[in-house]
């Protein structure tokens, strides 16, 4: 298995929105932490931009560093947007992150499924935006517009997971779908019914422990219901009265049971630490990195960090 770091680092480290520049300067402070792999994002259709134009900097900055970014995720809500219009234009930005996980030769391109289109009389359940920081919201009382049609919203997302696989297959990678608290691939089954329907062969699941928590899934069952269908882990620990993504061993995962199962389904991927709300970030991360190794002494696996 091999240990990385998600895009939370820079995220918490420069803000939401942040710049081309602070990306590339997070790159050898992560390696400094020692990661040596490392998942980056495209966030918003400007930034996905930018960083595209800069995209022969940021592999040799990554080269350079010693560090390997292997999943690169496209953040853009008009993905899954009920209009065609801005839906082709977003998957038009899609192909662009493609070629840049290709130039990174990173293997998986990764996604989310974004709030349903209600109205939120509260924060929307997980919340990007300027000025107003980065949090998830536990949770959100809506009102349902009328004309609402859940099967035409379910639609638009399997039609837009369909075509992003489609263009990553023509670049040799993988999709996979992250569930998140509150949006519309939230839960295990609906990750499993999303794959079916979307019906692609490089079309799989990012398993994610804290969000699963979060919705009172167990994360060691879930691993079994996913099995074969997930191309990469976010590991973070969790009480489910928040979504707030902990230190390892500070929430209420079994982590050995976890690990021992990952063992003997021969999992060989990545595992990517994924955390949040912490007052020092940096300590959260040494701790994670401390126990996780325990638990692989523990149990006989090869952990490459």
């Amino acid at each position: 298995m091999k240990l990385g770091i998600t895009y939370l680092y820079t995220i918490f480290r420069y803000g939401y929105p942040h710049r081309v520049d602070d990306a590339l300067r997070s790159i050898p402070e992560i390696r400094k932490l020692g990661f040596r792999f490392l998942e980056m994002e495209g966030l918003g259709a400007p930034f996905l931009l930018a960083l595209y134009r800069r995209r022969a900097e940021l592999v040799r900055i990554a080269k350079d560093s010693g560090v390997h970014v292997h999943n690169f995720c496209v953040v853009d809500p008009n993905l899954v947007s009920l209009d065609a219009a801005p839906r082709a234009k977003a998957l038009a930005r899609f192909r662009l992150g493609a070629e840049i996980a290709a130039e990174l030769n990173a293997p998986t391109l990764h996604l989310a499924s974004y709030a349903p289109p209600v109205n939120y009389l509260d924060a929307r359940p997980y919340q990007l935006g300027a000025n107003k920081g980065y949090r998830f919201a536990g949770m959100s009382r809506v009102r349902v517009p009328r004309g609402f049609d859940w099967n035409r919203v379910w639609n638009a997302l399997v039609a837009s997971c369909q075509a992003c696989a489609d263009i990553a297959a023509e670049y040799g990678k993988t999709v996979i779908m992250e569930p998140r608290v509150g949006e519309v691939i939230c839960s295990v089954d609906s990750l499993l019914r999303l794959i079916e329907h979307v019906n692609r062969a490089n079309f799989q699941a990012n398993f994610d422990t804290a969000h699963f928590s979060a919705q009172r899934e167990n994360p060691v069952l879930a691993l079994e219901k996913l099995r074969g269908r997930f191309a990469n882990i976010h590991i973070a620990d969790n009480d489910p009265v928040s979504p707030d993504h902990l230190p390892i061993g500070d929430g209420v995962i079994d982590w050995m049971e976890f690990f021992r199962v990952l063992k003997r389904m021969n999992y060989r991927g990545h595992l990517g630490l994924d955390l949040g709300m912490s007052p020092d970030l940096v300590r959260a991360y040494q701790k994670s990195i401390k126990r996780i190794r325990a638990i692989a002494s523990d149990l006989k696996i090869a952990l490459e960090v």
